[in-house]
């Protein structure tokens, strides 16, 4: 049985039917297989984690999170959760991924449902960023990884911005807030996938628009704080971006130890190595801005 006739067969089980039928596969991403179904005359989006999805997303926080969530009418329903599994079923929302379009012409929608998240009172784990980072660099040496030279030198770098930053108050954020997990629906905008949601500093969330291209994050800066940033603000924009560049690095490195550039058809060493250029020339850049 393959991923989707498997979908299929879940989705008979979980709505008491036998209509389910797979409407597509949705892109993006690189952890989960994630497939659109109808069911009973309405879509459903159907996740299926990959493999060893599991050391990089806790599926009780996960379920904790949505539970927090559903308070600020941001997400779509869920309709269950297999917390063992990580398997997923919830309502398909229809509309346009923000990865689709410019993006930066839906800044204050996108910073209007950012203040709503970091302005609220939900309560989430400690994000726990270098406790993450540091799991994902341990995983990659039990797979016989030597991170290289240059790869350490600029962790120490990293640990010397993390120092500058420490104090930031922390809030309630979504933690991977890239345009490919934003739906726009008319006026309404629809903030996908909490599996990774923590308390963290609100700049985090912002920096995550750089899987879009890092311009793009700093135009979300502009319009989140509503004047020029100061170097500090754009210190602290810098300082996570580069840090979820060489935290992707790191998953991106542990996924083709663990067989899945061949079986996902991927090339995850050329994925890695662009993260890593990324936080590089990011780190340089945040030199410069003293």
């Amino acid at each position: 049985m393959n991923v989707e006739e498997y979908i299929v067969a879940r989705v008979n089980a979980l709505m008491h039917t036998e209509d389910a039928a797979i409407v597509k596969r949705l892109e993006g991403g690189m952890s989960n297989y994630t497939f659109v179904v109808s069911s009973r005359g309405k879509k459903y989006t159907y996740r299926v984690p990959g493999k060893f999805a599991e050391k990089f997303v806790d599926r009780v926080e996960e379920w904790d999170n949505l539970q927090e969530v559903n308070r600020l009418g941001l997400n779509n329903v869920t309709s269950y959760v297999e917390v063992i599994s990580g398997e997923k079923l919830a309502e398909y929302v229809e509309g346009t991924i923000m990865s689709d379009t410019d993006i930066v012409s839906y800044n204050q929608m996108s910073v209007e449902a950012l203040k709503k998240i970091h302005n609220s009172d939900l309560h989430f784990h400690d994000y726990d960023a270098f406790g993450r980072l540091y799991n994902d660099e341990r995983y990659c040496r039990e797979m016989g990884f030597t991170h290289p030279k240059e790869y350490v030198e600029l962790r120490q770098r990293l640990e010397a911005m993390r120092e500058a930053h420490k104090l930031v108050k922390l809030v309630p954020c979504h933690c991977d807030y890239q345009p490919t997990n934003l739906v726009i629906n008319g006026d309404k905008l629809y903030v996908l996938d909490w599996e990774f949601a923590g308390m963290n500093d609100p700049f985090y969330d912002i920096a995550c628009y750089g899987n879009a291209g890092f311009d793009k994050a700093l135009s979300l800066l502009e319009a989140y704080v509503g004047r020029v940033p100061t170097v500090e603000e754009l210190q602290r924009l810098y300082f996570h971006r580069a840090f979820q560049c060489l935290q992707w690095y790191n998953v991106a490195i542990f996924k083709d130890r663990v067989g899945l550039s061949r079986d996902l058809n991927m090339d995850f060493n050329q994925v890695a190595m662009f993260f890593f250029n990324q936080a590089k020339q990011l780190i340089e850049e945040y030199d410069g801005l003293k």
